[in-house]
């Protein structure tokens, strides 16, 4: 995914960073908020007002940024951020029963499971998942907006470097 610095994130237009955003988080509510709050001191003020910006949606706002990631082991675009998280999570028996699991979890809570799996095994998503079964929706639903910050958090600092970095572009 292409990067730019945080210079230019703050001094773009926002007809050209919203639907970047959007992109990013799953939602053109925060996606507008985001972008409104500029400018920003440094990608780690970025991150923690998206944080704060994500709380301050509604809880209906917050469960379709939670919906609009797709269903991890599901199809993704290749090339996607998803795709690219994903990567870990090879084929596998673990997979398939990450992928049995997710319609009885989204049953059971009515949104989709969420889980930064960057960095993460098949094995790993499958235990969570199954480990994140077995609470209450409540104490789930603190579990899916904290990854969402995680997810957030990721695909931000892997799109806006700061004004500082060396990074290729």
């Amino acid at each position: 995914m292409p990067t730019i610095t945080l210079a230019e994130f703050n001094t773009a237009p926002a007809s050209v960073i919203v639907p970047e955003l959007e992109s990013i988080l799953g939602s053109a509510p925060l996606a507008d908020s985001v972008a409104a709050a500029r400018p920003f001191r440094d990608v780690a003020d970025l991150v923690a007002a998206t944080s704060r910006l994500l709380d301050a949606l509604s809880t209906g706002e917050v469960r379709d940024a939670v919906n609009a990631h797709p269903p991890i082991g599901g199809s993704v675009a290749r090339g996607s951020r998803s795709a690219d998280e994903q990567a870990g999570a090879t084929e596998s028996a673990d997979l398939d029963v990450v992928r049995d699991l997710q319609p009885v979890y989204r049953e059971k809570f009515g949104w989709n499971f969420l889980i930064r799996a960057a960095g993460r095994s098949s094995g790993q998503i499958r235990a969570e998942l199954e480990r994140r079964m077995s609470v209450g929706p409540d104490e789930e639903w603190v579990f899916s907006v904290d990854q969402l910050r995680a997810i957030n958090e990721l695909r931000l600092r892997g799109y806006v470097t700061d004004d500082t970095d060396d990074t290729d572009r």
